[in-house]
């Protein structure tokens, strides 16, 4: 069977088989076809379905990430609220902000050297979780504008899992 005298030669040559031979080779094509089409959708669905898991990681990472973006927003959105407010009265109302007691804070300004340095404070919190430790400092540098100049951070002797905070801030 030969391509080079045309495809009609070969048709014409299979409708000479034999009735056997030609059920084989309908079998044949048929079974051929099948295999095809099953192949077909064997190869889509595996894309499917590694479409559908990057679709499933993507969304994974959007609820992993977007509380993070929503609260990078809206620090940006706050920062510097309290920068106009007297360093004091603005370190006051972050510690309040964060959940300390007036009973487990202490601020007060610390005398300036000389008429041109600026304007400094010490904050001393005691008993502090970890939420408000965090909270606290990070709204004092957003919010209030201030920057530590030093730090100091020890075990509570009063409570377990507690610290005491020491500071020193600047605006």
């Amino acid at each position: 069977m030969s391509w080079r005298h045309g495809p009609w030669r070969v048709v014409a040559r299979l409708t000479h088989l034999s009735a056997p031979a030609q059920r084989r080779l309908w079998r044949i094509l048929v079974f051929g076809w099948a295999m095809l089409l099953l192949a077909a959708w064997a190869g889509l669905s595996a894309l499917t379905r590694v479409q559908e898991k990057a679709v499933e990681e993507a969304g994974q990472t959007y609820v992993t990430v977007a509380p993070l973006a929503a609260e990078v927003m809206d620090l940006r959105q706050s920062r510097g609220q309290l920068e106009s407010q007297p360093p004091l009265l603005a370190a006051e109302q972050v510690a309040r902000g964060s959940g300390i007691e007036a009973d487990r804070l202490s601020i007060q300004l610390a005398p300036a050297p000389t008429p041109d340095a600026p304007q400094t404070l010490t904050l001393r919190a005691q008993a502090l979780t970890l939420r408000e430790l965090v909270e606290m400092l990070r709204d004092l540098k957003v919010e209030a504008g201030l920057t530590t100049v030093s730090a100091h951070l020890a075990p509570s002797a009063s409570h377990d899992n507690r610290m005491d905070l020491d500071l020193v801030l600047s605006r």
